[in-house]
């Protein structure tokens, strides 16, 4: 359905937000399926680990979620959630450093890519709000512009917000 650049525009969803703050005692480690303590949540990431101090342009402003690191040949950084039940909407905070655009694909239950978003912002608000809850899988990525800098590029997230049932007034 759209692209959003700022988290009002979730305002119609009833809402959870994740800021990551409670993630401080993890700082460093990476977060998966065998340590991710949003899973009782029905949300799991992959490729991403916690940074204490990120300090991006959020609403929490300390921890944050940052990308395990180049993701091979292709030279991108790459944060994946996954949620166990569709959602309609989602949005967050995010800064790239020594990258290009900000890529956004969301997926289906199916894999199947339902829509791809360019953010091009180094730093921002990003999120997606579809017609029908449907989103399970969020692949967000940022390529390196160059491979010189791939040590010392960067993808961060914080405060996500999503949310899969309309309020009542919707």
């Amino acid at each position: 359905m759209s692209a959003i650049l700022t988290p009002d525009l979730l305002g119609r969803f009833v809402i959870t937000t994740l800021t990551f703050e409670d993630l401080a005692s993890l700082d460093g480690q990476e977060l998966g399926v065998a340590n991710d303590p949003y899973a009782c949540i029905g949300l799991t990431f992959s490729n991403a680990v916690v940074e204490k101090d990120a300090k991006i342009y959020s609403s929490s402003r300390g921890v944050a979620l940052k990308s395990k690191g180049s993701t091979g040949r292709l030279y991108q950084e790459e944060i994946n959630l996954h949620f166990a039940k569709p959602h309609g909407g989602f949005g967050f905070f995010f800064r790239t450093s020594h990258s290009g655009p900000l890529i956004i694909g969301v997926f289906d239950a199916h894999e199947t890519l339902v829509e791809e978003d360019v953010f091009h912002e180094g730093e921002g608000y990003a999120g997606v709000i579809r017609a029908r809850a449907e989103i399970e899988i969020v692949r967000i990525t940022a390529k390196i512009e160059r491979p010189d800098v791939a040590e010392r590029a960067a993808l961060y997230i914080d405060d996500l917000t999503f949310g899969s049932e309309m309020k009542a007034k919707y």
